[in-house]
């Protein structure tokens, strides 16, 4: 992890077109954070004190069960918040946020968030919409589950999570997020890549973007 001040040199990371609520004054008290590969952005053991925005790269949130299995609940890119429910005293504690390759955030202490944040005009509607999205997101998912093939959903995820058209996920875990088994997932990567869409690595696929996203679109289409 690499943490660096808000400065006149490196202001142009942020887009304010992008983020309108971020004054001069707010993130002259905030900071860059960049974070490695598998690198922890939030943990369910430590208590939230900054609300995250990603500015690069990708993320998977993951919930803890008491059990010991891993299991992942969303997964985050560019643009995305961490923990904006804790925020809005939606959730106590965050969820632990780790890294897809590497990423670069803007950490907001959450003392200038309660201090001037919530107090922008922008900011309030912002995280609402934002919150609103993420959760019809969310229900298309579990829509998507019910009416799409497997191998046009797993097409789409390995565009979404890939990094450098890299897929490196835990295989087990993917299983659980698209509710399907294990078994059914291998024979799905299998067709992939017997029909050009992946090549398997040392370590995960390399993906075909190209082909992948004529995959998603034949199921759309069918």
């Amino acid at each position: 992890m690499k943490k660096e001040k808000y400065s006149e040199k490196n202001k142009n990371r942020v887009d304010l077109v992008r983020f309108p609520f971020l004054s001069e004054t707010i993130l002259q008290q905030s900071f860059f954070i960049d974070y490695e590969r598998n690198e922890k952005i939030t943990t369910q053991l430590e208590k939230l004190t900054n609300l995250f925005i990603i500015l690069e790269g990708k993320a998977r949130i993951i919930q803890q069960e008491p059990n010991g299995k891993s299991l992942i609940l969303q997964f985050l890119e560019s643009g995305d918040f961490i923990g904006e429910l804790t925020v809005v005293q939606a959730e106590e504690s965050p969820k632990d946020v780790v890294a897809i390759g590497k990423v670069r955030c803007l950490a907001i202490p959450l003392a200038i968030v309660a201090k001037h944040l919530w107090k922008t005009a922008e900011f309030p509607q912002f995280i609402a919409q934002y919150i609103g999205k993420k959760l019809l997101l969310r229900m298309e998912h579990f829509s998507n589950a019910q009416t799409f093939e497997l191998k046009y959903r797993l097409a789409a995820l390995l565009l979404e999570v890939a990094v450098d058209d890299q897929y490196t996920e835990n295989n087990t875990q993917i299983a659980d997020y698209l509710g399907t088994s294990y078994r059914h997932l291998t024979h799905t990567f299998k067709y992939l890549r017997e029909n050009g869409y992946i090549t398997k690595k040392q370590v995960g696929y390399l993906i075909n973007p190209e082909k992948l996203r004529q995959l998603i679109q034949l199921g759309n289409d069918s």
